[in-house]
């Protein structure tokens, strides 16, 4: 668990580090902000339900069909009636992600990428509450128009993943 939080400090200042010089050999620096709207899968659908959250993502283009990526998202999942021991209960629970990753840009509108980092769960049921970090891959495929951007995405993290989309508009 200490390895994947310096993993991903790791990452996130070398994200960093790459924003900071990106004027020396890049095309572009955008910043965005968008909406996301998830799907749990695995154990995760049996304790909440579709989740609605927030996006800040950073880009830079380092040559005109490859882009870096970074950025943080929050997710609040909805609440889900589950019966435990014959009692039913609402299950509620939130994500927060740190992720890095790329892009590869084609047919002038359309991109495949693919992000790794991290998400730090909070799951409560029936008065217990449990928080877990994981390591996370997301494959991801979008398209973009103009300022705006739409991607499928799946956040691949063992019981605890799920697929969604998500939304942005580039600054």
């Amino acid at each position: 668990m200490k390895i994947l939080k310096i993993l991903t400090l790791t990452f996130t200042f070398g994200f960093l580090g790459i924003l900071a010089s990106a004027p020396a050999f890049s095309q572009a620096v955008s910043f965005g902000v968008g909406a996301d709207v998830t799907f749990p899968q695995e154990d995760l659908e049996e304790l909440v339900s579709t989740g609605y959250g927030a996006t800040g993502l950073a880009k830079i283009g380092i040559i005109p069909i490859v882009d870096i990526t970074g950025g943080v998202e929050y997710i609040k999942f909805t609440d889900k009636s589950i019966t435990v021991n014959n009692v039913t209960e609402e299950g509620t629970g939130s994500a927060f992600g740190i992720l890095v990753g790329g892009r590869l840009n084609f047919l002038v509108f359309a991109y495949v990428g693919a992000e790794g980092g991290t998400y730090s769960f909070t799951k409560k049921v029936a008065g217990s509450e449990q928080n877990v970090t994981r390591g996370v891959f997301v494959p991801q495929l979008g398209v973009k128009l103009g300022m705006f951007d739409l991607s499928a995405r799946y956040i691949s993290a063992a019981e605890d993943s799920f697929w969604g989309l998500r939304g942005l508009i580039w600054f």
